[in-house]
């Protein structure tokens, strides 16, 4: 098995402009009420696109045939505070026309602004570590 854990994770974009976030559970075992990004683990022998259909499908309601995903981009978070080994991100992007969907796992979808989602203390340390350092690259490029 690779010694670095690899997630796929998913930023739902409104209209609007706002982007979508995963309020997680209370009990969740990483990242307990906290705000984050949807996703998972990719697990042994998939690739992240499948990682990717098969997390979506267990998390929400949304149909993943319809739902036009774009790549956006891969990168390494180091071990830190928040998690104790180096992760790997597959990081996709995907437009909603609402918040219209059932969340399966977590509490619920909340949209904000990335102003906003920048200035917040209560996202996870992945999503604070994508929205401070990687998607704002990824949208100004």
């Amino acid at each position: 098995m690779d010694p670095v854990q690899k997630f796929t994770i998913i930023i739902f974009k409104l209209p609007d402009g706002n982007l979508v976030l995963q309020r997680r559970s209370d009990d969740a075992p990483y990242g307990a009420g906290l705000l984050g990004i949807f996703g998972g683990w990719v697990e042994e022998n998939e690739t992240p696109e499948q990682c990717l259909v098969r997390e979506l499908r267990e998390e929400t309601s949304l149909n993943t045939d319809k739902l036009p995903v774009t790549f956006l981009v891969d990168f390494i978070i180091p071990a830190g505070e928040d998690y104790v080994d180096d992760r790997h991100f597959y990081l996709f992007e995907a437009p909603l026309e609402n918040l219209d969907f059932k969340v399966y796992e977590g509490k619920h979808a909340e949209s904000h602004s990335l102003e906003d989602i920048k200035q917040r203390t209560d996202l996870t340390g992945s999503a604070d570590f994508v929205f401070k350092y990687i998607y704002p690259l990824r949208i100004t490029q």
